[in-house]
C-alpha cells in the first residue's frame, strides 16, 4: 500500500500546482496608474445619431442697424467690415471654466450650468478646438441688457450645435454674433428712463 501512495503523491502535487497556476492567471495584476484625461469630448457625450441643434441662418446673418450705429469711428467700421458670415458646429461650453480649467462635456454640466445662470459667457468649441464666444448681434439691446442668451444656450451646455452668424477675430479671440431672434430669444423693450 505504501508503494501505491508514493506514486499518487506526485500526481496530486502536479494537480494542485495546475489549479494554483490557473487561479494565478485569473487574478488581476495591479495596473500602472494612468494619467488623468481631459473632460469628455462632445462626441463621447452624445449618441452618434444625435444631430446638432441648428441656430441662426446664413441668409439673415448681418450687422443690424444698432451695431452699424455703434460704429462711430473709422476704426470701428473697419472691424465690422472684417466680419464674415460663418457657420460653426461644436460643443456649447461655459467660457470661464473652459478657459480656466479646460472643463467641458457631460461631467461639467452641473458646474457650467451654474456659471452660465450667473452670467458667465457662453461659447462653442469646434472640432479643431477653436473657441467662439457667442454674443447677441444687436449692439444696443445687448449693451442695455435687453437680450439674454443664457435661457436659450444654457440648456444646450455640452451638446453639439450648429450656429450661423457674423464672426470677427480680434486679438486672437473669436466671437460669433447671432441675432437674438435666430437663437430663439427675443429682444426685450428698453425700459423708459
Amino acid at each position: 500500500m505504501r508503494i501505491r501512495s508514493l506514486h499518487v503523491i506526485p500526481a496530486l502535487i502536479t494537480a494542485a500546482l495546475t489549479v494554483v497556476l490557473a487561479a494565478a492567471d485569473t487574478v488581476e495584476k495591479p495596473q500602472q496608474a494612468q494619467p488623468a484625461t481631459a473632460q469628455a469630448q462632445p462626441a463621447a457625450s452624445q449618441p452618434a445619431a444625435a444631430k446638432p441643434v441648428v441656430l441662426g441662418k446664413a441668409e439673415s446673418a448681418k450687422w443690424t442697424a444698432t451695431t452699424l450705429e455703434a460704429a462711430t469711428a473709422e476704426a470701428h467700421k473697419k472691424v465690422l467690415e472684417s466680419g464674415k458670415v460663418a457657420t460653426v458646429t461644436g460643443e456649447v461650453v461655459d467660457v470661464s471654466c473652459f478657459l480656466e480649467l479646460g472643463k467641458r462635456g457631460e461631467a461639467h454640466v452641473a458646474c457650467g450650468s451654474k456659471c452660465i445662470a450667473n452670467g458667465q459667457p457662453i461659447g462653442v468649441v469646434d472640432a479643431e478646438g477653436n473657441l467662439y464666444i457667442i454674443m447677441a448681434e444687436e449692439h444696443h439691446p445687448r449693451r442695455d441688457g435687453q437680450v439674454e442668451l443664457k435661457t436659450v444656450l444654457g440648456p444646450l451646455l455640452a451638446k453639439t450645435v450648429t450656429i450661423t452668424g457674423m464672426t470677427v477675430t480680434m486679438g486672437g479671440a473669436r466671437a460669433l454674433f447671432v441675432q437674438a431672434a435666430e437663437l430663439g430669444g427675443t429682444v426685450k423693450p428698453a425700459a423708459d428712463k
